[in-house]
């Protein structure tokens, strides 16, 4: 025999093996079987795989083979209400998410318009600090100072001037005025006479005593019509003079 006829009678009798171990072959069969399991180890091995199933076979009701199975009653609405209940949390996870997100997006737009807000402040504070820094200072009015005598100094009055000076102003004339000795709570009055000899009011201030005394004193009288300042006390007597 040949190889390949040999080949042929192994598939033959391998196709057999199912029916042996049930025992469905026919005496000549199931000898040509058993004659070739005995020089063959994988047909043994074959029906030694399927000696174990001819049990649970055994088992099989042949006459329930054509039945198809029946579902569990309920089976369909149960399955039915857990992809409902499902989708639902899914859902309910997408808007819980959606809303979070929203959220976030409030919060981070509320943080940078909060903090353009505070930049916006400093920048202005900023600006309006730099602005004061560098505003340029007001022009310093010039002073002319003037020597105001006192006409009593023998009577022992305790006025003393330390300093005097005149401001030319486009609307006037002001006499600032820094001195001490003034009777305390006495009214003093300054005057400016002119080219005239007529005094032109230009103010009042009260006596300090003892105590440093500033005063600025005004009047409408232009500088270059001024021609002496004169300071009188309450009983109209003069107590400061400067001819200009």
């Amino acid at each position: 025999m040949s190889d390949d006829q040999q080949q042929d009678r192994h598939e033959q009798l391998r196709e057999l093996l199912g029916a042996h171990v049930l025992g469905h072959l026919d005496d000549l069969e199931a000898g040509a079987v058993r004659a070739h399991l005995d020089g063959c180890a994988a047909c043994r091995a074959e029906v030694a795989d399927l000696e174990p199933l001819v049990a649970r076979l055994d088992a099989v009701d042949p006459t329930h083979l054509d039945e198809r199975p029946s579902p569990a009653a309920g089976l369909g609405a149960r399955i039915r209400s857990a992809i409902a209940a499902e989708q639902s949390e899914r859902d309910r996870r997408e808007r819980a998410e959606e809303h979070e997100a929203a959220r976030s997006r409030s919060r981070r737009r509320t943080t940078l318009l909060t903090a353009a807000a505070a930049v916006v402040v400093l920048a202005l504070g900023a600006g309006v600090g730099l602005g004061r820094a560098t505003a340029p200072e007001p022009p310093a009015v010039p002073l002319e100072a003037i020597s105001l005598e006192v006409e009593t100094p023998g009577e022992g009055t305790g006025i003393e001037v330390e300093s005097a000076g005149l401001v030319a102003h486009t609307w006037g004339t002001e006499l600032r005025l820094v001195g001490a000795g003034f009777e305390e709570g006495a009214v003093y009055r300054a005057a400016f006479r002119d080219g005239t000899g007529r005094l032109t009011p230009a103010g009042q201030f009260l006596g300090t005593g003892g105590d440093d005394m500033t005063c600025n004193l005004q009047s409408a009288l232009l500088r270059a019509d001024v021609t002496a300042v004169v300071v009188r006390d309450e009983a109209g007597r003069t107590v400061l003079s400067s001819a200009l």
